[in-house]
């Protein structure tokens, strides 16, 4: 790209669907997305846990071998309730 600084994006957010329901047209996007950030060696921070369109961009990503970290409130911390973090996780006190 003419112009570029030529600085590289090393960490990306990725925010969305923690519903257990998920489609097969965004499951086949979140995977591709998966093997992009890996291929660009880009790291992904999420929401944590492993159910969704979060947990399967963050299990894509995993799989592939990029670093994954998890944030998220310790109210949702529970296992049972987001499910298990793929990855480091880090616990916070609040969204915010």
């Amino acid at each position: 790209m003419t112009g570029s600084s030529g600085h590289q994006i090393k960490n990306i957010c990725v925010f969305c669907g923690s519903s257990p329901k998920k489609e097969n047209e965004f499951l086949e996007s979140i995977n591709h997305l998966g093997r992009v950030l890996t291929e660009r060696k880009i790291h992904l921070v999420y929401g944590g846990g492993n159910l969704g369109l979060m947990g399967s961009v963050s299990i894509a990503v995993f799989l592939e071998g990029s670093q994954v970290l998890g944030i998220i409130p310790k109210a949702l911390a529970k296992v049972d309730i987001i499910g298990k973090t793929v990855g480091e996780e880090i616990q916070v006190s609040t969204m915010s």
